[in-house]
């Protein structure tokens, strides 16, 4: 590189850097056009150099001592006199007593850092709002945009996502004003569950559909038991926010309501992947069906 760019790269004026050079402290290489090439080491070489000026060392001692930074030498006797070796000793030891300061201080940074960035981490679950309603069907149309059963319900890609905004908004609304919908970092993740139902008590009134969500309903929501019992309807993560277990952590909302009411929670899903990660949770498969082509397993909590 040119004296300009080691310059610019080390902050060090270029004067300086010749100055160094005339001292015998950097050695460019000469090119075939008679120009300095600054090899790319020389750029840690410039800052070792900054540091023992700053230290105090004069030019004629960082001479002998640069070499040492690099393989094992002999200071030259000549320039090892008494006042030099006190001079080197005192930087060696102020050199250590900051180096533990300096660790100290990291340490106390790198706990605090680890703290802050633990809190930030933690996704805040809230129970959702009228105000939310937007962004749970936002993150409904994305999360579901692939999912088996969501997509045979609703095969046309140029429909889907005026059709699925008008599914998860229905559902939203049906579930809302029971408090047991919950959402996750301001709507990043939605749980929408059905409260248990007592005979004859108040429940989520579920329209019947018709079409191919009819004929599910007719097949899978008759596998549901008749005694009360939580059910998760709806768990989505929007996608740009998969991988911080959004799911997870908004679903135990609901799975905490279950256990605290000593009540099963049933889900049912019809992607074999999910099978596991609700497994993870505490659920286990209580029955596998098959709505025409497509599979679902009913799963629940001991």
């Amino acid at each position: 590189m040119r004296i300009g760019e080691l310059s610019k790269r080390t902050g060090t004026p270029a004067r300086l850097l010749r100055y160094y050079e005339e001292q015998g402290l950097l050695t460019p290489r000469r090119l075939d056009n008679g120009y300095r090439d600054y090899g790319e080491h020389l750029v840690d070489r410039v800052q070792q150099i900054r540091g023992l000026l700053d230290a105090g060392l004069p030019t004629r001692l960082i001479k002998n001592v640069l070499p040492c930074l690099d393989n094992p030498c002999s200071i030259t006797i000549s320039d090892a006199g008494p006042e030099v070796v006190a001079l080197l000793r005192g930087e060696r030891d102020r050199m250590a007593a900051r180096i533990v300061c300096l660790e100290r201080n990291r340490d106390a940074i790198d706990a605090y850092l680890s703290k802050v960035t633990a809190h930030m981490s933690r996704p805040s679950v809230t129970l959702a709002t009228p105000a939310d309603r937007d962004a749970a069907v936002a993150t409904f149309v994305a999360a579901f945009a692939a999912d088996p059963a969501m997509r045979w319900f609703l095969p046309d890609d140029a429909t889907y996502p005026l059709e699925a905004a008008a599914m998860a908004g229905g559902l939203f609304d049906l579930r809302v004003g029971h408090g047991t919908v919950w959402i996750a970092d301001g709507g990043a993740a939605v749980a929408m569950w059905d409260p248990p139902r007592s005979p004859g008590g108040p429940g989520v009134e579920h329209p019947p559909q018709s079409g191919r969500f009819g004929r599910y309903q007719s097949i899978v929501h008759r596998k549901m038991p008749k005694s009360p019992h939580w059910y998760l309807g709806v768990l989505a993560t929007h996608p740009e926010h998969r991988g911080r277990r959004l799911g997870r952590t908004v679903m135990a909302a609901g799975l905490a309501r279950a256990a605290a009411d000593g009540l099963p929670a049933y889900l049912e899903t019809s992607n074999p992947g999910n099978v596991e990660v609700y497994r993870s949770a505490g659920l286990e498969v209580v029955e596998h069906v098959m709505v025409d082509d497509l599979p679902v397993w009913i799963m629940a909590t001991p």
